[in-house]
């Protein structure tokens, strides 16, 4: 194919960026002025403590210091302090995992870039509640009705999606 409709290249070239791409870009400024140049910790925190730990902790604020890789950017900044909030009695298990909790970061940036960890106890941020409700079983009535106003339905399959449909809108729970 020649000319411009068969390039694809062409068409990709001159598209938008993916919006994750533009996210990241505007995220970007707010991870460095919170010492994370790179948002694997924050991404990956309960790969590296696990779920338990993770579920009670959150890392806020990762200070290096002064000096530390100022030569240009040719070294890797190191010895950094991470600020990790907690909430309740988990900081003494993360006190007794410290050496552990700082080897598996390490990993994860690929060098020593955390020397210590710093407990801050407090509440963390709510975490987002699951989207989906529960759908309980229908009442032989309210399985009846339903079926009774589908029955003028004359398609097979539209009839079965909109059982479906209705079964999860009748049956679903409402949050209080």
């Amino acid at each position: 194919m020649n000319g411009i409709t068969g390039n694809k290249v062409a068409t990709r070239r001159y598209s938008q960026p993916p919006i994750g791409a533009k996210v990241l870009a505007v995220a970007r400024s707010v991870f460095v002025k919170r010492g994370f140049q790179e948002a694997h910790v924050l991404a990956h925190w309960p790969e590296i403590v696990g779920d338990g730990l993770a579920e009670f902790s959150a890392p806020e604020k990762l200070v290096f210091p002064r000096g530390s890789g100022d030569d240009g950017g040719k070294a890797r900044r190191s010895g950094a302090t991470l600020t990790i909030r907690v909430d309740g009695p988990i900081a003494v298990e993360i006190r007794h995992l410290e050496p552990q909790i700082i080897e598996r970061i390490n990993s994860y940036y690929g060098y020593g870039a955390v020397a210590r960890l710093k407990l801050v106890q407090g509440p963390l941020p709510q975490k987002p509640r699951p989207r989906f409700r529960r759908i309980r079983a229908l009442r032989p009535e309210e399985r009846a009705r339903l079926k009774q106003d589908l029955e003028k339905i004359e398609e097979p399959s539209l009839r079965e999606a909109l059982e479906r449909l209705g079964e999860r809108v009748i049956g679903a729970e409402r949050r209080r």
